[in-house]
């Protein structure tokens, strides 16, 4: 009888200890969370590219520019007056998006203009995020103007997600966009110089939400500066820029 009692609290001791053991065993098999969120203010568009950034114009027929460094000028071939040495031409812009106001994080930005295509152009120029995996509910935001409103030319801009694969292979067309099919925002697409839908004249936030994603995958958004009859000496297009990207993993 003397064994049997001593034996119950060396029982519970063990019970106890063995509750611990499983709860440590169970802190240790927890997943960890994997947060995918990242930012990126293009300060230096070289050094966007060399973290995964990409950058394709398939514009037709194809400029001389595509997605550069944050400047802004204009086409002379859109109603103003020619430069100084005679005929159309690009010259810097002066004030508001140009000098006293050239970005919105106040470091710099990136661009393109109608120069992404030559002559009159279909412009479809691709500005295509890094890897990243995505989810349904995942949100980025980033910030995007033109150089005046109302504008002389009317600028678009598509953004879309590639819900096929991780790549950036957007076809070699102006009308291909590859897997990125998703079109999850379209800023004026009916190309209005002007009044409500028109490209915003001064730095604008716009957040979109992820959707169309059944399961989490490895995938990439797309920036498509998408403008028919553009070009320097189309009717449509001078050009916008893009600051201040965050992507929210949630």
């Amino acid at each position: 009888m003397k064994n049997k009692l001593l034996s119950f609290p060396s029982l519970l001791l063990l019970s106890v200890l063995l509750a611990m053991g499983c709860g440590k065993d169970e802190k240790k098999s927890a997943a960890p969370v994997t947060d995918f969120s990242f930012k990126e203010e293009f300060d230096s568009v070289s050094k966007a590219v060399a973290r995964g950034w990409v950058i394709a114009n398939n514009s037709k027929p194809i400029g001389t520019m595509s997605w550069m460094q944050g400047y802004f000028y204009v086409s002379l071939y859109h109603g103003l007056s020619p430069g100084k040495f005679g005929g159309p031409q690009n010259y810097p812009a002066t004030g508001g998006f140009g000098d006293n106001n050239p970005s919105y994080s106040g470091a710099d930005f990136i661009l393109t203009t109608s120069e992404c295509g030559s002559g009159v152009a279909n412009c479809s120029n691709w500005l295509i995020s890094p890897e990243v995996m995505l989810r349904d509910g995942d949100e980025f935001s980033f910030y995007t103007r033109t150089f005046v409103n109302p504008a002389v030319g009317a600028d678009r801009l598509q953004v879309r997600v590639n819900i096929l694969s991780n790549d950036a292979d957007v076809g070699t067309a102006d009308s291909t966009v590859g897997g990125f099919t998703n079109l999850l925002l379209d800023i004026n697409p009916n190309l209005l110089t002007e009044g409500e839908g028109s490209y915003p004249g001064e730095w604008k936030q716009y957040t979109v939400k992820i959707s169309g994603m059944s399961v989490p995958r490895k995938s990439r958004i797309g920036f498509r500066y998408f403008v028919p009859n553009g070009g320097p000496q189309g009717q449509n297009g001078l050009g916008v820029a893009i600051d201040k990207f965050s992507f929210s993993s949630f």
